[in-house]
């Protein structure tokens, strides 16, 4: 029996490192924070951003952030901002992105849209609503029309997706901007 020991030994010590194999390759499974993936930036890294209280969001550090509105060219709010509709329509009038950031970003924005104030300031032909609610909508103005952009995750978006999707959107919006 001494010698069929030895091919049971090394049996199992295959399958125990193909075991540990397969487990170890979970945490490169797609949906898992990769923390050592290196974000770049085409637009995001050179836009003054703003980031309301209730914005549950950590921006990379290569981001600028500033402290008041009035020197952001984007504008992170949470979607249940009580942001009024004529400040929201000031804001788009100056060419800043509102970005609104949460289950109630698109309820917020067609808030807005129906708003006097937005009807007064913007030539808009309607708003329209999405199914599913996105996790994040990027309200920008074109010609004195409003025009959004919107992201939705399956299971809700990471810090990482956010910045990306952000990132993505500004590069949308200056390819649609006459320089």
């Amino acid at each position: 029996m001494q010698h069929d020991s030895l091919p049971r030994r090394r049996a199992l010590a295959a399958i125990s490192a193909t075991v540990t194999a397969a487990v170890a390759g979970c945490s490169n499974l797609p949906g898992t924070d990769d923390t050592t993936e290196e974000l770049t930036f085409d637009e995001l890294h050179q836009t003054p951003t703003y980031v309301a209280d209730g914005v549950d969001l950590t921006l990379h550090e290569e981001v600028p952030t500033v402290s008041a509105t009035n020197n952001a060219d984007l504008l992170l709010l949470p979607g249940d901002t009580d942001v009024a509709a004529e400040q929201a329509a000031d804001w788009l009038a100056a060419d800043r992105a509102i970005a609104l950031l949460g289950d109630d970003a698109e309820p917020t924005w067609l808030d807005w849209e129906a708003s006097d104030a937005f009807d007064d300031t913007f030539e808009n032909r309607g708003a329209a609503d999405s199914d599913p609610d996105p996790d994040l909508l990027v309200g920008v103005t074109f010609e004195n029309r409003t025009a959004t952009y919107n992201r939705t995750w399956a299971d809700g978006p990471r810090d990482r997706d956010l910045i990306r999707a952000l990132d993505e959107i500004l590069v949308e919006i200056a390819a649609r901007t006459p320089a």
